[in-house]
């Protein structure tokens, strides 16, 4: 926590000068990372450090013959050479500071990095910590794997084997950029009883991981579907290991990665690495997956889904069945950071004109709200209360939404379709395009507004503004079109830094993107935009955490409002909180 030794009148006029006016959203800067293959880039994560320094993680892609990766139309680096008919991916770390200059990057110059899988998240040192799901270069199974660090240095991870498979590698950058550690998270690839075809012998692929972020303490937090039998180590070297359940489907699963199947987990590892604890399912199911895992202080969120086999699961002290229909059942789990289950819901899903797609999720710990979002195909209905449900208009084309919750026990307050307002640009295409909600941004001191990022293929990239508390859309302020394109541009991620005020978002487009307030950004492909937006004052947060003086001991204890006013009875909200000359934010 940043400490500040000021007064508390100081403080409290600092809290309240951003409740100006909001100009709006402002472009600062956009540039382009592109490989030369047709299809082979993607933005994987963003994260911001202490510093409001920027971490850009992704793979892109090269061939022999387009083995070069640019950035802002400049040489980065040569990746690996590949032959066959599609591309390698190659596993690239940008660190930038808030105004878009490299500072200095890592990459990969052989092994195959999957696209949209893992994560990045800054550390208390100012450094990263990156989660990639990597396997050879196709005919490159005789030689190491190669990261060449910010440096120059060279790791060269002593791998070598018959086939090609998957493993998932945590690797620790200081903020320098130097490697500090690389460990691996170990997959059997050895068939279960269902193997069947090509998958007979040999179990290539057999885990998910989408997502992770770290605490305060740097624990590490990582989001998996594991299909096959986990090995980690241990810092005493010893082994934790994890098997899946022997469900009906996983014991007919032939190893088809396409097939869905597996079993959820959070896995814990400590700020070296190494492992710490977990949060796993009991029971059986169809397939249980956790796609998103978020950090709030000392509190974990998990966020995945369940297809159910007419039989209960167990998380915790917690009991509930899924239903049994094939659909997805969107699934919520809060928990400290030693992954003890606080509160646990299992929202009811069901197919809508017979689809039932859910993907690219988001969940944003805000206070003491909890935002999800994402894209589907679904009704989701609240297990507690069948009134209160967000659905899907049609089963063709996939929709975003928005549900707010309770954070402290994950009650559902309110939801909103992408489709349940006429957007002004155009709101013929924003009502029929296939569209996608990704992430809320929102800001704890002035919360009364979120902004929802996401993308509609007729329109582009998207920030629409909500109001926070009815979720009713704001018509005339509440779509900023961030990024265009005539060539289906979809989002990535972003960063939110209310430090600064600012959001950090990446799209992906073939060829020319253009920034809103800016000049179109020419790629040689499909490539990826890292941009920059100002957002507007009141998303802009003070900078105050904490405010210390010597005499703090016995005084009692007063509440203010952020308009500087004394509250007798504070009700939920922020407020400043003063013991004797000691002044401190907090969320009631």
């Amino acid at each position: 926590m940043n400490k500040i030794l000021l007064s508390f009148c100081a403080a409290a006029m600092s809290i309240v000068a951003y409740a100006g006016t909001t100009p709006g959203l402002e472009y600062q800067w956009g540039k382009i990372i592109d490989g030369k293959t047709s299809a082979g880039d993607q933005s994987t994560d963003v994260s911001v450090d202490k510093n409001g320094n920027i971490y850009w993680f992704g793979t892109y892609g090269t061939t022999t013959a387009l083995p070069d990766i640019t950035f802002g139309g400049d040489y980065l680096y040569t990746g690996s050479e590949y032959e066959g008919t599609s591309n390698n991916g190659n596993f690239t770390l940008i660190k930038t500071d808030a105004n878009g200059n490299k500072l200095w990057f890592a990459y990969s110059n052989s092994g195959d990095f999957a696209n949209n899988a893992g994560g990045c998240a800054a550390t208390s040192d100012g450094g990263v910590v990156v989660v990639s799901k990597v396997r050879h270069t196709d005919g490159m199974t005789d030689k190491n794997l190669n990261l060449v660090d910010a440096t120059g240095k060279e790791l060269s991870i002593d791998w070598t084997c018959e086939r090609r498979f998957y493993r998932l590698m945590v690797t620790k950058f200081t903020a320098e950029g130097a490697i500090a550690w690389n460990r691996f998270v170990e997959f059997s690839t050895e068939p279960g009883p269902g193997a069947a075809g090509n998958y007979a012998q040999f179990w290539a692929d057999v885990f998910n991981c989408t997502s992770m972020d770290v605490d305060s303490n740097d624990n590490i937090y990582i989001a998996l579907n594991y299909r096959n039998k986990v090995t980690v180590k241990k810092a005493d070297g010893t082994d934790a290991v994890f098997t899946p359940a022997e469900s009906a489907s996983w014991t007919t699963w032939t190893g088809d990665s396409q097939s869905t199947v597996g079993d959820f987990m959070v896995l814990g590892l400590d700020a070296n690495g190494y492992y710490r604890n977990s949060l796993t399912l009991e029971g059986t199911a169809k397939c249980t997956y956790c796609q998103r895992v978020e950090v709030d202080g000392d509190k974990v969120y998990a966020q995945g889904y369940t297809m159910g086999d007419g039989t209960a699961l167990k998380v915790g002290d917690f009991t509930f069945t899924p239903t049994s229909d094939g659909a997805y059942n969107p699934l919520l789990i809060s928990a400290d950071a030693d992954l003890k289950v606080k509160w646990v819901k299992n929202y009811i899903g069901e197919k809508i004109g017979g689809k039932h797609g859910f993907q690219n999720c988001g969940i944003t710990p805000v206070g003491n709200t909890l935002w999800f979002c994402g894209q589907y195909n679904l009704k989701i209905t609240d297990p507690d209360d069948a009134s209160k449900y967000v659905t899907a208009t049609q089963g063709s084309l996939r929709e975003g939404f928005v549900i707010k919750l309770d954070a402290t026990d994950g009650s559902w307050i309110a939801a909103r379709n992408s489709r349940d307002d006429e957007w002004n640009e155009p709101s013929a295409q924003a009502k029929t395009g296939l569209t996608g909600y990704f992430k809320v941004l929102q800001n704890v001191e002035n919360p009364a507004k979120i902004y929802v990022y996401g993308y509609n293929m007729s329109v582009g990239a998207f920030l629409r503004q909500y109001d926070a508390t009815t979720l009713e859309a704001n018509l005339e302020e509440g779509q900023n079109n961030v990024v265009t394109s005539a060539a289906m541009v979809t989002c990535q991620c972003i960063a939110y830094d209310p430090k600064n005020g600012a959001a950090y978002l990446t799209t992906r487009a073939n060829k020319a993107m253009v920034p809103m307030g800016g000049e179109s950004l020419d790629a040689s492909t499909w490539a990826i935009l890292v941009a920059k937006f100002n957002l507007p004052s009141d998303m802009k947060s003070s900078g105050i955490d904490d405010v210390v003086t010597e005499d703090e001991a016995d005084a009692p204890v007063e509440y203010y409002n952020l308009q500087g006013m004394r509250v007798e009875n504070p009700a939920n909200g922020i407020y400043i909180r003063r013991q004797g000359s000691k002044a401190t934010k907090v969320v009631l």
